[in-house]
């Protein structure tokens, strides 16, 4: 069915030269269609990125240049495009023989399609297959890299409390003094401790998304319950907690892991106003998007320190850094590893003297 009520003239007008070699000569692939989004040009690169002979584009419509899971969404932005003048975006994997080759498909409107007097759709091929490799190489090598950053940080905190283990048996068992073996065996007791956090901290950094959940309850019900639990605690260490939520729809979360967020964003925070202050905790609707924001006014992050504070094992304050705390350096990196499996994003914003503020930023979906 057309897109306009002009019947449409079988007689196609055709690019003038200096249009036709612009065209033909153009780096980019260039598909064009008539308003009822049926191909009537197509350029070189066109054909050699498609791997069609001219003969099986012309007059097809545009959705059959793609394979059959890509064609719904094509049709629907194509038909936005001719009705809009809106321009979109996609992209798509396109079988290439054995191997499949990555295109950017940018869709513009043509205005008066040829035979028509209606809009007609540009479709601007550009390959993307390169660029897609090597950023699954850097990666993959990213990847490894954190991989021998986070074995290396395992491998130091559990050689020194497996050395510390060591000595304290060493020490119970040579000693005949009762209140000296008690001490030594409870200091083992405190180091398996230890063991266990890194190990339940190490579990929740490297468990994967996608798995059912029957804890789902409401963001704002987490965050006064979270609220509920610490009030008191950190009233009697002089911290005052402020809440600011905004009314927005119900936006069900994870209950354990969101508590585990908030528990690891609090530790931090405490740490930073050891002295007392002041910590924030907002809950408000950003387009389709809800954003809890967790402020303190402590000490605040160095800039220089801000690209690596999701990094596993970072930490300014910890025994790994030269400080006194018995502090492995993984809440945020775990923080930042449950949030991406809830579908959000975290960010931290930080001046020194001032304070920290980390945004959380969660999809409201509809039911």
């Amino acid at each position: 069915m057309h897109m306009c009520d002009q019947p449409p003239n079988e007689t196609m007008k055709q690019p003038d030269g200096f249009h036709r070699s612009l065209l033909s000569n153009a780096p980019v692939a260039v598909v064009a269609t008539d308003a009822d989004l049926r191909i009537f040009s197509a350029n070189p690169a066109a054909v050699r990125i498609l791997n069609k002979q001219p003969k099986e584009l012309i007059g097809r419509p545009l959705v059959d240049i793609l394979p059959p899971e890509n064609r719904d969404e094509l049709q629907r932005q194509a038909t936005r495009t001719a009705a809009d003048r809106h321009i979109a975006e996609m992209e798509l994997d396109l079988p290439a023989g054995t191997d499949r080759r990555r295109l950017l498909v940018i869709l513009s409107p043509v205005p008066d399609a040829p035979g028509t007097g209606c809009d007609g759709v540009a479709a601007w091929l550009i390959d993307r297959t390169r660029e897609s490799r090597i950023a699954k190489r850097l990666a993959q090598s990213e990847k490894m890299a954190s991989l021998g950053t986070l074995a290396g940080g395992v491998a130091h905190h559990f050689n020194n409390i497996l050395g510390g283990v060591s000595t304290f048996v060493d020490y119970a068992i040579r000693s005949n003094n009762p209140a000296n073996m008690r001490r030594a065996l409870e200091m083992t007791s405190e180091a398996a401790a230890r063991t266990t956090r890194i190990t339940q901290s190490l579990l929740s950094f490297a468990e994967h998304g996608g798995k059912k959940r029957d804890d789902l309850v409401d963001l704002t019900e987490v965050v006064l319950t979270f609220v509920h639990l610490v009030e008191r605690p950190l009233a009697e260490r002089k911290i005052q907690l402020k809440l600011d939520l905004q009314p927005l729809p119900a936006v069900p979360v994870e209950a354990q892991r969101m508590h585990q967020v908030l528990g690891n964003l609090l530790s931090n925070a405490e740490d930073a106003i050891a002295d007392g202050g002041t910590i924030t905790i907002r809950i408000d609707q950003e387009a389709d998007n809800a954003v809890l924001t967790f402020a303190d006014d402590g000490e605040g992050i160095a800039p220089g320190n801000q690209p690596q504070i999701f990094e596993p094992f970072f930490t300014t304050r910890g025994l790994l850094a030269g400080g006194d705390k018995n502090n492995p350096g993984l809440g945020l990196s775990v923080v930042h590893g449950l949030v991406q499996e809830m579908g959000g994003d975290i960010s931290v914003e930080s001046t020194p003297g001032e304070g920290t503020s980390f945004t959380i930023t969660l999809p409201i979906r509809e039911a």
